[in-house]
């Protein structure tokens, strides 16, 4: 593969190799440098992903070693994505988490895959976690986890929003005072250049069209059309900061793909690691719970398990502060929590429509939409309304899915 598209220099690789071994003083040659795509399907909506390949001979050494490291790209080849992505500012968000607030956190705990480069807000260089036994769940056609890896990705989450607790606690400081801008909302913010403004119009479009199929024989019908475009634009409210609550370092973005689980040798998940910050916000760590937790399980999962999985959160909250010399009660406490946890089932609710009706497509569908800028370019409108009433009919495990999703919609209005 040609490596131009990169623009990675010497000094780039000479860095990246050095990161890796941890030893800015290591002497080396590195011998070739070759790129291959990550995967024949596409893995993500927000960039472009390869695996890089570095042989490299080390001072000494009698044999060249090959590393490995994952690059995740901007990509180019949609001119249209391209500019929404520079609009909405999802790699320079995550370039400067990488490089300015996560060498803080990760002091604390390890929550998220090391970065070995970061180059003009479009390029980033990580650990391959593959290489560690790290992968995304098997079998997520249908997007949901069963106990064990909620549990895992939970006390994942419970690592990274404890370094926040953590980092606050200990310098007296909040986030947003030591890291000016960095979270600011960057997904569902109502002004007037703001892309998702126009994607969630259009989210709302296609959910009234797949609820008029869904519920044709609900006598409420007409009501419940009426109610939903304002229960969903709650959420521009719900991802601000709290004035009541305290707030981290939240993802947002707590689809399945973007948690990796680590196996033992009999296929139980023993680790997780949450990749993909594009979307971090400043926010009560109940939004994260709840967009997790209602993003990967059915509403009749949750009514069984809801308050189980929020425990076992804390719980493992007050083990990371602890583990840190912390008291949960006066930094979180177990009633704060909770309360905010109530709020945050309505975002929940709503990032479980606004994400799961694109990411739960077929792949062949989702290959199709990002085949050509032509395709990109037609994923909007009536396009859109076609593509998902289209696969609602034909595809079981969506319509499945995505009648569950609506009526817990419905059930909240």
């Amino acid at each position: 593969m040609n490596l131009e598209k990169f623009n990675l220099s010497c000094d780039d690789l000479e860095r990246i190799i050095q990161r890796y071994y941890n030893n800015p003083k290591l002497k080396f040659k590195i011998n070739s440098c070759k790129a291959r795509p990550f995967s024949t399907s596409r893995v993500g909506y927000l960039g472009d992903h390869f695996i890089l390949e570095l042989e490299t001979t080390l001072e000494n050494a009698t044999q060249p070693e090959t590393v490995e490291v994952f690059l995740k790209l901007l990509p180019d080849s949609i001119p249209e994505l391209t500019k929404y992505l520079n609009a909405i500012g999802t790699f320079r968000k995550e370039v400067r988490l990488y490089d300015v607030m996560f060498p803080n956190l990760s002091q604390y705990a390890r929550f998220a895959p090391k970065v070995y480069l970061s180059k003009d807000d479009r390029l980033l260089v990580f650990e391959n976690l593959n290489l560690e036994g790290f992968r995304t769940i098997i079998n997520t056609a249908s997007g949901i986890f069963d106990k064990a890896h909620l549990q895992q990705a939970l006390g994942a989450l419970a690592k990274f929003h404890c370094a926040s607790l953590t980092l606050e606690t200990k310098t007296g400081k909040t986030l947003e005072q030591m890291f000016p801008k960095l979270l600011d909302e960057n997904c569902w913010i109502l002004k007037d250049d703001n892309p998702r403004v126009n994607e969630l119009e259009n989210a709302i479009e296609v959910l009234a069209e797949l609820v008029e199929v869904i519920e044709k024989d609900n006598p409420k019908l007409s009501e419940i059309l009426l109610k939903l475009p304002d229960f969903v634009l709650q959420i521009y409210d719900l991802v601000k900061p709290s004035p009541i609550y305290r707030n981290v370092a939240c993802h947002g973005d707590l689809w399945g793909s973007n948690l990796m689980f680590k196996y033992s040798d009999d296929g139980l998940p023993v680790d997780c690691l949450i990749v993909d910050y594009q979307f971090a916000r400043y926010a009560p760590p109940a939004y994260d719970v709840n967009m997790l937790i209602t993003l990967t399980t059915t509403g009749e999962f949750r009514k069984r398990s809801y308050n189980e999985l929020i425990n076992f959160y804390y719980e493992a909250v007050c083990r990371e502060l602890i583990k840190h010399c912390l008291s949960p009660g006066e930094i979180f406490s177990r009633t704060e929590f909770l309360e905010s946890c109530r709020r945050h089932r309505t975002s929940g609710l709503i990032d479980n429509f606004l994400m799961n009706h694109v990411t739960l497509l077929p792949r062949n569908c989702v290959d199709k939409v990002f085949s050509s800028p032509e395709e990109y370019a037609n994923f909007s409108g009536a396009d859109k309304i076609r593509m998902c009433l289209g696969v609602l009919e034909t595809d079981a495990t969506y319509r499945g899915r995505i009648t569950g999703i609506i009526r817990d919609l419905i059930e909240a209005l």
